[in-house]
């Protein structure tokens, strides 16, 4: 079908997606921001993208249904089009909206409502939006085309038939090999954006269409594998085990041709999906032997180390040593930086007893001349510095994570003085004055420290900070 997407410009990112999916199902989607030429006049185009279309997607909200909206002036010519909007216009809602804000047009359908992934039950409300038209000219066009080829044939002398039909099969072959490359690319795409469960739904379709097809094999692993790495449940009536029940069949199936590195790849995915099922409470294999065996297969392999020392955190408080090693090995590999981090990061927050341990991993992203996320940054100050760093019981945990001079570089380049909020500067400070005092700057530690003792004081601030001001000081002051 030839679909046109009317949408507001806030769900960009939704009608990519969506127009991803939508092409993959074999339909051609007409989105002004793509279609419209330079110098061509945008109504005119408006009008010639809905006159070529067999219907109008309409992603309802509260900005596509607000007056003076380009999206209601493409309804509008819609409507001029199909007076009737039935089997022609879907309306989605894509966000909460006023019924009553909803142009009378759209309501007099029924609006899809999606109640799991909008893609995917998008796409399948599409599918039954297909008219008896469509099989009508597909089967006059093949009808023709028969026609052709059979005028063809018999036009052929006797002596060229054999190389006739070499050519026609080697044709044939090219034309399914771009197909085939076409939606491997738009599944691939798709499961890199995040949609990994309308890319896996993509992959299995591809795979039933062209079986035993290595070029899609390696791919849909891959897209499970990322899946997995990324896998959250955010549903009552999703587990981790039905989804991982999807993947772990197809991983399994790639491993008796793989070797190395890949088949090291497939064999720690299938243990991190054990690992994921047993979050759900129910039984689950081990997924150490798997770890184990990757590494007989690639010794340095980045996610065998990297998933075997979250685990160890994970399930043993006396193993935290031999995780740093095997975390140690996944950052030497090279591969998939960004991710270890993450691993790392989740295995330091998993106890208390481990949280230090994140200090040392912000030392290392800082030597290696790494970034780290915003978002990320926030949650080490909430659990490295908002509380156990206050207490006297836990804060040298943290000051013995890494040397002092080290720890404050470090401070100072994950938290910068002119970006501080004010909310957090008074802490801000007092973790900067003692980290100086350890690494030897005493004098300047002390002062600063005094600086916000008085403040304190004169403001008559009585709070975490100002005891652990008032703690530190005195403890300084004490003769040794």
């Amino acid at each position: 079908m030839n679909l046109f997407i009317s949408y507001s410009s806030a769900f960009q990112d939704l009608c990519e997606r969506l127009r991803l999916a939508l092409e993959a199902e074999g339909h051609s989607v007409w989105v002004d921001r793509e279609k419209l030429k330079e110098g061509e006049p945008y109504h005119a185009a408006l009008r010639a993208g809905i006159a070529s279309a067999d219907a109008m997607l309409f992603l309802v909200s509260p900005q596509s249904v607000a007056p003076g909206s380009y999206a209601l002036t493409e309804l509008d010519l819609a409507q001029r089009r199909w007076r009737r909007p039935g089997g022609h216009v879907l309306p989605v809602v894509v966000e909460p909206t006023p019924l009553a804000s909803i142009p009378p047009y759209l309501r007099s359908l029924t609006l899809l409502q999606p109640k799991g992934d909008l893609v995917a039950e998008t796409v399948a409300a599409v599918s039954r939006l297909r008219t008896p038209r469509t099989g009508l000219w597909l089967g006059l066009a093949l009808v023709v085309l028969c026609l052709l080829a059979g005028a063809g044939y018999f036009a052929h002398q006797q002596q060229l038939k054999q190389e006739a039909a070499r050519l026609e099969a080697r044709q044939r072959a090219e034309a399914r090999t771009q197909a085939l490359q076409r939606e491997v690319a738009v599944a691939t795409q798709l499961c890199g954006v995040g949609s990994h469960a309308v890319a896996w739904d993509q992959f299995t379709q591809i795979e039933l269409r062209y079986p035993n097809e290595p070029a899609v094999q390696a791919p849909h692993q891959d897209c499970g594998m990322l899946w997995l790495r990324n896998m959250r449940v955010v549903t009552d009536k999703e587990t981790f085990s039905e989804l991982v029940g999807k993947i772990q069949p197809v991983l399994a199936q790639g491993l008796p041709g793989a070797s190395g590195m890949r088949a090291a790849d497939l064999r720690a995915h299938l243990g991190w999906a054990d690992f994921l099922r047993s979050r759900d409470g129910v039984s689950a294999p081990n997924p150490v032997p798997q770890y184990q065996a990757a590494l007989q297969d690639d010794p340095g392999n980045v996610y065998a180390h990297a998933m075997w020392a979250h685990n160890l955190v994970w399930t043993e408080r006396s193993s935290e040593r031999e995780a740093r090693r095997h975390f140690d090995a996944a950052v030497a590999s090279g591969r998939e930086r960004a991710y270890v981090r993450s691993l790392q990061f989740a295995a330091a927050l998993i106890r208390g007893d481990t949280t230090p341990y994140a200090v040392v991993v912000i030392n290392d992203m800082r030597l290696k001349g790494e970034t780290i996320e915003r978002e990320r940054a926030e949650r080490l100050w909430r659990y490295v510095y908002d509380g156990p760093f206050l207490q006297p019981s836990t804060r040298q945990d943290y000051l013995d994570a890494v040397p002092a001079a080290e720890h404050l570089a470090s401070f100072e380049w994950l938290y910068p003085a002119a970006n501080m909020r004010d909310e957090w500067r008074n802490l801000w400070r007092f973790v900067h004055a003692v980290l100086q005092f350890q690494a030897g700057d005493t004098n300047r530690g002390r002062s600063d420290l005094e600086t916000l003792q008085r403040e304190q004081r004169a403001a008559k601030e009585l709070n975490r900070v100002s005891y652990a001001v008032d703690a530190v000081l005195a403890q300084w002051r004490k003769p040794r």
